[in-house]
């Protein structure tokens, strides 16, 4: 594990810091943000309230840093920002979102996949507009939280807790 990956799971762990099973939460048994389904198809069988931080820190680095391409992003606060993305609010999403505000800012548009593959790296790593993209995924992310809170009045409890992860 790096310095990259070291600060964005710090980034993460501000706000998944504790164990969660709130009835609304579409996530279900969470801890330090990895959901019990998450953490069952990573080898853990064990009660959630047990999983460890060691633990949940593999399984992030795996399965959202490594396997996500995540640390092929040379800009470390867009890699961050997808990280903590894909923690909250899916992996395709989160990547998807990085295809959708980079496209917002290009001449020359990805294909929106939700996969970092070749064009997606090649395309942010070469964009000269990365406060912007930062900016944009962050919309995007908020704009997320709007529609799920729209679509399902019980979810309005969680909007300040997750506007607070689209703060620059």
């Amino acid at each position: 594990m790096n310095e990259h990956f070291e600060k964005a799971f710090q980034k993460v762990l501000r706000f998944e810091g504790k164990y969660s099973d709130d009835e609304d939460d579409y996530g279900g048994k969470t801890k330090y943000g990895i959901s019990k389904s998450v953490a069952r198809k990573n080898g853990y069988q064990g009660d959630m309230k047990a999983l460890s931080l060691n633990q949940a820190k593999e399984i992030y680095y795996q399965n959202y840093w490594i396997n996500l391409n995540y640390h092929e992003i040379e800009h470390i606060d867009i890699a961050i920002e997808c990280f903590e993305q894909a923690v909250n609010i899916g992996p395709k999403r989160a990547t998807s979102n990085l295809q959708r505000a980079y496209n917002l800012l290009a001449t020359e548009e990805i294909t929106v996949d939700g996969i970092v593959g070749p064009n997606t790296l090649s395309g942010v790593n070469n964009s000269p507009y990365i406060f912007e993209l930062l900016q944009l995924l962050n919309i995007l992310q908020g704009e997320r939280y709007i529609s799920i809170c729209e679509a399902d009045n019980s979810q309005k409890k969680f909007i300040r807790g997750w506007l607070k992860r689209t703060l620059l």
